[in-house]
């Protein structure tokens, strides 16, 4: 029983160094071909142009499906498992989907939970002060790791 918890959570954990390194590596890359930066902006820039917009929320099926089948592999090719790397899967995939939840209501919710509070003034700021800082939106725990963290602090009124 503790095996299948542990690769769960692992499968999880790795779901928030994936979200960091394509937020902070390729989503905010200076691409120079027209067509990377016409993916860029279909992929994320349309974002930060527009953070409100509900239909920029959604990855699609486009850039996910093969992150999806490229962990996959790499577990299964790493692992020699088809199991351990099933595990691992659904527990990034559940990250991830805890990632897009988070994402949408950092955007389109005020919380009453302080967590959510902290996580959706450090998203934004991301968004509207430094998007060369705060990469990680459901936690800054790899911008801790990485150097990119900056405490939110709160304004004097």
């Amino acid at each position: 029983m503790f095996m299948p918890v542990l690769l769960l959570g692992l499968g999880f954990v790795s779901w928030g160094l994936i979200e960091y390194g394509l937020h902070r590596f390729v989503f905010h890359y200076d691409a120079r071909s027209r067509i990377a930066q016409k993916l860029l902006y279909h992929a994320h820039i349309a974002h930060h142009e527009n953070p409100e917009a509900h239909s920029r929320h959604f990855a699609s099926l486009l850039l996910s499906a093969p992150v999806a089948v490229v962990y996959w592999l790499i577990a299964w090719a790493a692992t020699g498992s088809w199991q351990v790397a099933s595990l691992l899967f659904i527990g990034m995939a559940s990250g991830y989907f805890c990632y897009k939840w988070v994402h949408f209501q950092c955007h389109h919710r005020k919380s009453r939970v302080r967590v959510m509070r902290y996580l959706r003034k450090y998203h934004l700021l991301h968004h509207y002060r430094t998007p060369e800082l705060r990469f990680g939106v459901t936690s800054p725990l790899f911008d801790l790791v990485f150097g990119t963290f900056r405490p939110v602090v709160k304004r004097s009124s």
